[in-house]
């Protein structure tokens, strides 16, 4: 290997020498600076991480992986460290995270091979200047953990396929809000979030254990190699007001958790998710992962993708509002099948607007239960129609089991036949749950 590159080197004798080689080419062509005119980038491929210094403007842009984004403009600023755009570009070209603070006059650059901690550095030091920026160079950055943002501050990198941070101890969350204080206005968006992976259990990629968190903004995030949650609220706290974008999730094992997304507490309104993507594994704990487990507060989730080792979807529990919209349920190696997609238990509201079903094998769709945390049955749910796609999606019983009876002063409805629903408990029929096929049939 080189050095600085860990490009392949052949020994003398070695068979088929042309594999690394290619190998070698084929990261040759992402690592060297294209030069070229600025309208002559499209004739290039944007692959992520590659750089491309347009000779004539000046403008230097990353790839990543479909297009070309301007990240600067190497002119007489460039090198100068100042508050200019060309002091910050050139400090995160040369692989530093960079603060931007509010009160300082010009940006500060953290070697990341000179601390462990660069991330926390730049947020103490925009911290100290009343707020800012933490921007993220290309790359891997390590990180000790868990990094605790303060108010109005953001960490902003350049892609989750370009940016990416590295936590490093296994016991340490990833990004904590832990402070006091509470935190309020942060915003986190484009980088990925890495776990310590391998084969033993790690902190929480996301973790609100502290006071009420208020108006985080979460662009576009990726959680990779975490063996646990990746977005937790400890019981106590409630944050809100929250918005989310994009969250996906890669070979992220939580089959011993409550789910990826935990929300323990019992409180914390407003809280909004626009897509959810979670590709789960099972190699740590052996069992398929809760996608979505709620307790308590307001949860709102357009889109809910899902594959890997994902079994149980949602499981909503005790007085939570919950409102979805599609669930795309696709699994491809759970080790057994649910009891059910979407588990439904307790008085708190639930809106499903529908199911599609692609791959893999469930009990049921739905199961509206007994809430063992508050002792109450099911109410106030409505579900929406299920979609079954292609031979690969099977259910083993029917659409909705209704395990405990329904309270008809909280009625719940399914878009759907009664021929779809079975009634499991032997409690006698209440007429809570309506069947709207054929105009309505009570259960």
């Amino acid at each position: 290997m080189t050095d600085n590159h860990q490009y392949e080197t052949p020994a003398e004798g070695t068979l088929d020498w042309d594999e690394p080689l290619n190998r070698n080419f084929e990261r040759i062509d992402t690592d060297v600076e294209i030069r070229d005119t600025d309208a002559s980038r499209s004739n290039y491929a944007a692959k992520a991480g590659a750089k491309f210094l347009a000779t004539d403007t000046g403008n230097v842009y990353l790839g990543d992986g479909g297009s070309w984004s301007q990240l600067g403009t190497i002119g007489s600023g460039g090198s100068s460290g100042d508050g200019s755009g060309d002091g910050v570009f050139s400090l995160l070209l040369a692989g530093n995270v960079v603060a931007i603070g509010k009160n300082n006059t010009s940006p500060r650059a953290v070697d990341p091979a000179g601390t462990d901690t660069p991330i926390q550095d730049a947020l103490d030091i925009v911290a100290a200047a009343g707020g800012g920026e933490v921007r993220l160079p290309t790359g891997v950055v390590e990180e000790t953990g868990p990094i605790r943002p303060y108010e109005e501050t953001q960490i902003l990198g350049l892609g989750v396929e370009i940016s990416k941070v590295a936590i490093t101890d296994r016991d340490a969350d990833g990004i904590l809000f832990d402070r006091d204080s509470g935190v309020s206005r942060v915003r986190l968006d484009g980088f990925a979030l890495n776990g310590p992976a391998g084969t033993g259990p790690t902190g929480v990629a996301i973790h609100h254990t502290n006071r009420d968190t208020q108006d985080l903004f979460v662009g576009r995030l990726l959680f990779w190699g975490w063996n646990n949650s990746v977005y937790r609220v400890d019981e106590g706290v409630g944050p809100f007001q929250c918005r989310h974008e994009q969250i996906t999730i890669y070979e992220c094992d939580a089959g011993d958790q409550d789910g990826l997304f935990e929300f323990r507490s019992w409180y914390g309104p407003a809280n909004w998710f626009g897509t959810i993507a979670a590709y789960p594994s099972a190699t740590v704990t052996g069992n398929n992962t809760t996608v979505f487990f709620s307790r308590g507060g307001t949860q709102t989730v357009d889109y809910l993708t899902m594959g890997g080792s994902a079994g149980i979807a949602i499981d909503q529990t005790w007085d939570s509002v919950v409102e979805f919209g599609n669930v795309h349920w696709e699994p491809t190696t759970n080790p057994t099948n649910p009891p059910a997609i979407v588990r439904l238990r307790g008085h708190g509201t639930a809106v499903i607007d529908s199911v599609k079903h692609v791959t893999g094998v469930a009990d049921y769709v739905y199961e509206l239960g007994y809430d063992d945390y508050n002792g109450r049955g099911p109410g106030r749910k409505l579900l929406g129609p299920y979609i079954e796609l292609g031979a690969a999606a099977d259910i083993a019983e029917n659409v909705v089991n209704l395990s405990y009876p329904v309270d008809p002063a909280e009625p719940s409805l399914y878009q759907g036949s009664p021929d779809d629903v079975s009634v499991t408990h032997n409690q006698g029929s209440t007429g809570g749950l309506r069947a709207l096929g054929t105009a309505g049939t009570g259960f």
